[in-house]
């Protein structure tokens, strides 16, 4: 004769915070991996240079202003979430700077497809490696930067995690980690493609 005993499970708030911060860098881990990838690819492509095929007559330098107004954008996001994450922490209300974070987010976001789209003459796929491998990599960015204001959005928004400190917490503080990463790489590879 056997006995089941049932163990009730309770949610270890430590745990949960440690398995979304571990979630997040894993990401983070795996992105890194995509983005060495791509790094190799356009550096070994720019050894190659085909012949001097590399960056063809005909395609405009990048232009800075807008690249300097989406990070700026992008900025302001994360000083945003940073304040609304030491806001909940101290038990204040929080909501509304998130919510300018996400404002900020989307039209950073928003600011990047323009920017992809109006690249200036020569800018197509098609013409060549460096515009490829270059319209690829920036695009990488664009989808990345709308996704996570989709993950702050979850956050702001009243839901399941509106009442639940604990838990805007916890994910304001991992996409804090995802906003900065996202912030460091995008610059380092816009000023390597307009440099390279």
């Amino acid at each position: 004769m056997s006995t089941t005993s049932a163990v009730a499970f309770e949610p270890d708030e430590a745990m949960e915070r440690r398995t979304l911060l571990l979630g997040n860098r894993l990401f983070l881990g795996a992105n890194t991996m995509l983005m060495l990838a791509m790094l190799f690819a356009f550096l070994f492509l720019r050894s190659q240079n085909y012949g001097g095929m590399w960056r063809p007559d005909g395609i405009d330098d990048l232009s800075a202003l807008p690249m300097a107004i989406i990070l700026l954008l992008q900025l302001g996001c994360l000083g945003a979430v940073l304040a609304a994450l030491s806001a909940a922490q101290r038990g204040a209300a929080w909501r509304g700077i998130g919510a300018l974070a996400l404002v900020l987010g989307l039209v950073a976001g928003g600011w990047r497809v323009w920017y992809q789209y109006n690249l200036g003459g020569g800018w197509v796929i098609n013409n060549g490696t460096y515009t490829a491998v270059s319209e690829m990599w920036l695009g990488i960015f664009i989808v990345e930067a709308l996704l996570g204001s989709l993950w702050l959005l979850t956050i702001v928004l009243p839901g399941p995690r509106a009442h639940d400190r604990a838990a805007s917490l916890r994910h304001l503080r991992a996409f804090s980690e995802f906003w900065l990463y996202l912030l460091i790489a995008s610059t380092f590879v816009w000023l390597l493609v307009r440099l390279v």
